[in-house]
């Protein structure tokens, strides 16, 4: 039987980074709402949205460290990279357009007179700014980890 140690996902370096990458956007988010608003948010640690896109940092970091420790001419770097494409393109094109969309219908039952029968959640679009400093923060921490790992 074979042993499977998921433990060791701690110890793959592309992991940490991403993760890494994505946790501490996420935590820059919450201490900027702190500063920003003068008051504690602790929704703001999960909430989707604001400066810097938490998801491009996740998905860039994942593939720069994997391109640091698996070559950038690996079938693995190009995978990750496709993938944090589809990430990007989603965040800065797709999400608008359900951001419009969700506004229109609400508008529509309104004005109608209509109830809703669940509130759909509503996802905050990137603008290129917040997705550009997500992909520097993501490069920064993939390059960190690949200096700091052992």
């Amino acid at each position: 039987m074979k042993d499977f140690r998921f433990w060791e996902l701690a110890l793959n370096p592309s992991l940490v980074a991403a993760l890494g990458a994505m946790a501490s956007s996420q935590v820059f988010k919450f201490i900027r709402s702190i500063v920003r608003d003068g008051r504690v948010d602790l929704k703001r640690i999960s909430d989707y949205g604001s400066f810097p896109s938490s998801h491009s940092a996740f998905a860039v970091a994942g593939a720069v460290a994997i391109g640091i420790n698996q070559g950038f001419k690996s079938a693995a770097f190009a995978l990750a990279v496709i993938a944090a494409a589809i990430f990007i393109y989603d965040i800065l094109r797709l999400r608008p357009t359900i951001a419009q969309s969700k506004r229109e219908l609400d508008r529509l039952i309104e004005r109608n007179g209509l109830e809703r029968l669940e509130d759909a959640p509503q996802f905050e679009a990137h603008s290129q700014t917040e997705v550009i400093a997500g992909i520097v923060w993501g490069i920064l921490c993939a390059v960190l980890v690949s200096l700091l790992w052992p």
